[in-house]
Order: C-alpha cells, then structure tokens, then sequence
C-alpha cells in the first residue's frame, strides 16, 4: 500500500515540499541569525540587530552603499532619543563596512584556524554597536537644557549600554522637547531680525564683490524617519559648521564699524577678530582674499564717523534762543 502524498511530503513529480525550517535555514545569516525588517527595542543595538537589520535591507534593494547608509541612519535615530553624541555619519558607515568585511572573512574561513575569531565575533554580537563620540559623556554634562538628575541619568545610561545593558530609555522628555522648542524659536527670531536688518541695507552693497567661506557641511543633514519600533529621536543633532557668504571689504560693513566705535575697541582688535573668524572656518578662510589691515581698518572707520556726523548735523534743529557759556580765560 502507497503511502499518501500528505504523508511522504513528496508530490506528483516526485520533489519535496519546503518547509517552514528549511525555508528559514536557507534564509539564515551566518552566525548573525535571521534577517530583520527593523531595530526594535528601547536599548542601543547591538551589533547583532545592526546586521540583521543591514542584511535585510541589503537582500531587497541589492545596493550595499546604499544599504549602509540606511543601516546607520536607523541606528542615529536610537541615539538621537538617547541624547548621546555620536560620531560622524560618514565615521558610522566606515566602521559598519569594517564590521561587514570582518564577518565575510570568517565566512569565507570556516577552518579551525578562524574558530578563536569565530567565537570571539559571537561573544561580541549582543554587546553595544558603539558609535559614541569621544567626547560624549562632556557634551551631555555640558548641555544647558538638562536638569542635574537627567545628565546623571543619561550619563548612566550610556555607561550601562556599554555594559550590562540592564536600562531602557523612557518615552519622550516632555520638559527636555519644550526648552529644545523654545531654544529654536529664539534662534527663528535671531534669524528673522537678523533678514531684516539686511533688508534695510543699502542696494548698492549687493553689488559688493563677494567670497565663500565654505564650511564643512555634509550632504546627508537631517535622518530620515524609519519603521522603528519606536518613535524617532527628540531631536536632530546640528552639524558643527554652516555655509556663509562674507563681503572682500569686511571691514567697511556699517554694523561692523558702529559696533566698534561703541565698545571701544582699536583697528589692531577689530582687526585680529575678523581674522580669528575667518580663520575658524572650515577649511579655513584665506585672509589675502579679504581686504582686512589696520590701515583699512582707520578709514573705514573715520568715514563711518563723518556720515554719522554728518546725518547728525542735518537732522539738528536749532533751538530759537540760546545760551553760550565759554572761559573768560581764553578771551584777551
């Protein structure tokens, strides 16, 4: 007697039907596990989700580059919410490849010379993928808008990622997001006071020559928000450095010299203060492009006084009588 084709697992044409385990060995990554659609939790990932997530992402679009910035931009969001500093996102993809090209070493080397490293990776894939900067325990003691309690505890945190990993981050810091709002809102004012004041400038300072200071801003500024198991980060870290324009005759700008006249201060200080700024840029501003010496300086200044003088007189109206009072001394 046959048996049953439900019985043997076989079908008519004799081949066997896949499993649900063998369609799950076939899928599974070496020594990382099965692939994941998302990072999900309220801890850091760990360097295990990190690749799981990555060989997911890279099996449906097929574009590794692409893929490691996808994987890095989920993992900034667990860091963002975290309120820790990281490293660079272009420092966060360079060390996910290194991370993917030592586990494809150990895949190609299945000898029983590579069996210390391999135990050694399985050791280290549920431990903390740690992208934190160098100084990220200073920059969280450093920020203004945390209370005491809230940096002890994010200092602690951390410290336990990079441990134990017993702690989880809570919701969102509801007292945290309303002083960062209205940090941006004071900013949005400066900003709005700062484009009217060039509104009102003259028109003839737009055809001043100009030059870039160009500072070292990186295409990807803002992470895109991704299916998390949570909601992404409080807030989006700013890039250190911003892109500006500055005239060749920096000197000669009205705000420049009446904010000179009124704290008091030389052509030989006004003069190393813009140095210092252009020379703070990144890449550093070149001085012989910009027209800044204490000569230019002394000029620009004295002229500002005579227009200002100037203006003064003209908008004076004498009174009808007046009293004079002088030195008899200096009368013969």
């Amino acid at each position: 007697m046959e048996e049953s084709e439900s019985q043997s697992g076989e079908n008519a044409k004799g081949t066997v039907r896949p499993t649900s385990s063998t369609t799950r060995s076939a899928t599974e990554i070496y020594l990382v596990g099965q692939p994941a659609s998302s990072i999900r939790g309220s801890k850091l990932p760990t360097m295990r989700q990190v690749l799981k997530f990555f060989f997911h992402t890279v099996n449906e679009s097929g574009d590794r580059q692409e893929t490691f910035k996808e994987t890095v931009r989920n993992v900034l969001t667990f860091w963002n919410l975290a309120r820790i500093k990281t490293i660079s996102e272009r420092g966060c993809r360079e060390k996910l490849t290194r991370l993917w090209e030592h586990w494809r070493s150990l895949q190609k080397s299945r000898d029983r010379a590579a069996k210390d490293k391999v135990e050694n990776f399985k050791s280290q894939l549920d431990l903390l993928w740690d992208i934190g900067a160098p100084d990220a325990v200073e920059d969280i003691e450093k920020n203004r808008l945390l209370t005491p309690t809230d940096k002890q505890q994010d200092i602690a945190f951390y410290q336990d990622q990079r441990g134990e990993r017993k702690a989880f981050m809570s919701g969102n810091d509801k007292i945290f997001a309303t002083k960062k709002r209205k940090q941006e809102e004071r900013v949005e004012k400066q900003r709005s006071k700062q484009g009217r004041f060039a509104a009102c400038e003259p028109s003839s300072s737009d055809s001043r020559p100009q030059t870039s200071v160009v500072a070292d801003t990186p295409t990807e500024v803002e992470m895109e928000k991704k299916d998390t198991a949570i909601q992404p980060g409080r807030y989006t870290s700013k890039h250190p450095y911003v892109t500006v324009q500055l005239p060749r005759r920096i000197l000669q700008e009205p705000a420049l010299k009446e904010l000179a006249d009124r704290l008091r201060i030389s052509n030989n200080e006004i003069v190393s203060v813009v140095a210092a700024v252009l020379r703070s840029a990144n890449p550093p501003g070149d001085l012989s492009e910009f027209r800044i010496s204490r000569e230019t300086a002394r000029r620009a200044r004295a002229s500002h006084r005579r227009q200002v003088a100037a203006a003064q007189r003209e908008a004076f109206t004498p009174p009808p009588h007046a009293v004079v009072h002088w030195d008899g001394k200096l009368i013969k």
